[in-house]
């Protein structure tokens, strides 16, 4: 049996600890401030993309930092462990693509086709994901810190992952499977993180929320129909005109969230069971 180098595995080690950190509660520091980068940006063909892929090695990942692969198809392509770091992918096809490992800090993604792309332990931090078609693909411990995925596609998406200062404005993520993985608890139990994360108006009718940290994140007039968050943590998140009919609540931490104007209040799940309800903030009763 192969087995897969420590080197490889290392950055989805250290995203998985970081993980079961933020699930225990601890606080984690402010996501790095952008630095300026002069590299020029270098348009590569799809032969000079393989090349370099090509050239890569255990020891030395394939270097494509800073360049044009934008309206490339690249699908099924396999990137495990690159460097992508300010490299430009609008429009690029990628569906299906290996990006295991692969690092895309400040990537530009915008309307770019990841749809059963492999992004577990990837690095999105701060990229650009404007439009980006991302159903059906896996987001195990990834890094999608100060991302933008307004009016991105997550439809049954797979995220468990570290979005704190996320935005995600728009973006559909109905029946996305983001709930805490119970059976994966080697290092503590890994669940999404949306703390202080932008979904004002997104769709998570049926997602699976079940024990994300959605603290401090604005869900105004977000769909939230059969959404299960029990035992989520919904400190000082904003609701305000959210629709919450049929999702469930159970043992969800409500301290300071405000759910003035929810629609499908009397269908709420498990209000009665949530935590610290007292401390939530309601329309007055009529």
């Amino acid at each position: 049996m192969r087995m897969t180098p420590l080197l490889t595995l290392a950055p989805l080690l250290a995203v998985a600890a970081l993980l079961a950190t933020e699930a225990e509660g601890a606080s984690v520091g402010v996501y790095p401030t952008r630095f300026t980068v002069d590299s020029p940006v270098v348009r590569l063909t799809l032969d000079q993309v393989k090349a370099r892929l090509a050239a890569g090695s255990e020891k030395k990942a394939p270097d494509l930092s800073h360049t044009d692969l934008s309206g490339l198809d690249l699908q099924g392509m396999d990137f495990k462990g690159a460097n992508l770091t300010g490299a430009r992918l609008a429009g690029t096809k990628l569906g299906g693509a290996n990006l295991f490992t692969s690092d895309l800090t400040d990537a530009t993604l915008s309307d770019a086709d990841l749809t059963k792309a492999n992004l577990d332990g990837t690095v999105l931090r701060r990229a650009n994901l404007k439009g980006a078609n991302l159903t059906g693909a896996s987001l195990f411990a990834t890094i999608i810190e100060a991302a933008d995925l307004s009016g991105a596609q997550l439809s049954g998406t797979r995220i468990i992952g570290y979005l704190r200062s996320a935005k995600l404005v728009g973006a559909n993520l109905r029946n996305a499977n983001m709930g805490a993985d119970p059976g994966n608890q080697s290092m503590g139990v890994m669940r999404a993180t949306f703390v202080g994360a932008d979904l004002t108006g997104a769709d998570l009718s049926g997602a699976n929320l079940f024990k994300a940290d959605l603290s401090h994140a604005t869900l105004a007039k977000a769909r939230l129909v059969g959404a299960d968050l029990r035992n989520s943590e919904l400190i000082q998140t904003d609701l305000s005109g959210a629709d919450l009919t049929g999702a469930r609540l159970d043992k969800a931490d409500l301290d300071g969230a405000i759910f003035t104007g929810v629609l499908g209040r009397s269908e709420i799940k498990g209000l009665d069971q949530a935590r610290n309800r007292d401390k939530a903030i309601f329309d007055a009763p009529h």
